[in-house]
C-alpha cells in the first residue's frame, strides 16, 4: 500500500481527535479528563470542515466564536467532518496556540508562550522546553481520547452524538443528527 492511502486510510482517527477536542472544549471546559492535570484546551477561531458529498466540499468558519456557531453545528449534522482548527492550549499561565490537521494530526502556525531568557542560547533552550510541554499536553489529550475509543467506542460515539444534538437544540435539522461525521 503507497503511504499516501496509509494516511488517508488513517484520516478518520485525525478527524475524530479534533470532534473529541472540540466537544471537551465546549462540554467539559478543555479539561483532559486526567486527574492532577489542571490545563484546559479549545478549539479556537478558525475551524474547517470538509466532505465528499453535496455541493460545498469545503467549510471555512472564522473569527468570532465557530466553534459554537449555528453553522458549525449544522455542517456537522450534514456528516462534514473537521479537518483543520485552530487549538488554544493553556496551562497556568502559560498559552500555545496552533493549527491542528486531521489528516496526519500536523500541527502549523504554532505561537509559543513568551521566554524569560535574555541571552540567545538561554532563549533557545526555553523554546524547547515549551514546545515539549505543550506538545506533551496535547499527546495526553490523545492518550485520553484513544483509550476511550478502544476501550468503548460506542460510548464515546453516543457522547459525540449526544453533544452534537445539544449543539442543535432548537434547530430544524430534522434527522440530520443521524448522519454523524465518524460513521462510515
Amino acid at each position: 500500500m503507497k503511504p499516501m492511502e496509509l494516511v488517508e486510510q488513517g484520516r478518520f482517527l485525525g478527524e475524530e481527535f479534533l470532534l473529541w477536542l472540540w466537544m471537551r472544549g465546549l462540554a467539559e471546559g478543555g479539561t483532559s479528563g486526567l486527574e492532577g492535570d489542571q490545563s484546559a484546551c479549545f478549539v479556537d477561531d478558525s475551524v474547517q470542515l470538509v466532505t465528499e458529498r453535496g455541493d460545498v466540499k469545503e467549510l471555512s468558519l472564522r473569527k468570532g466564536n465557530p466553534a459554537e456557531s449555528r453553522e458549525a453545528f449544522e455542517a456537522l449534522s450534514r456528516g462534514m467532518r473537521p479537518a483543520k482548527a485552530k487549538v488554544r492550549l493553556l496551562s497556568g499561565d502559560m498559552e500555545w496556540t496552533f493549527t491542528l490537521g486531521a489528516a496526519g494530526l500536523e500541527i502549523s502556525t504554532l505561537k509559543l508562550p513568551p521566554t524569560q531568557s535574555k541571552d540567545p542560547q538561554g532563549r533557545v533552550a526555553d523554546r524547547l522546553f515549551l514546545l515539549e510541554e505543550g506538545m506533551a499536553h496535547l499527546e495526553r489529550r490523545f492518550q485520553v481520547f484513544l483509550t476511550a475509543r478502544t476501550q468503548d467506542p460506542d460510548e464515546l460515539q453516543e457522547t459525540l452524538r449526544a453533544w452534537l444534538r445539544q449543539g442543535l437544540e432548537g434547530l430544524a435539522v430534522g434527522a440530520g443528527a443521524d448522519n454523524l461525521p465518524w460513521q462510515g
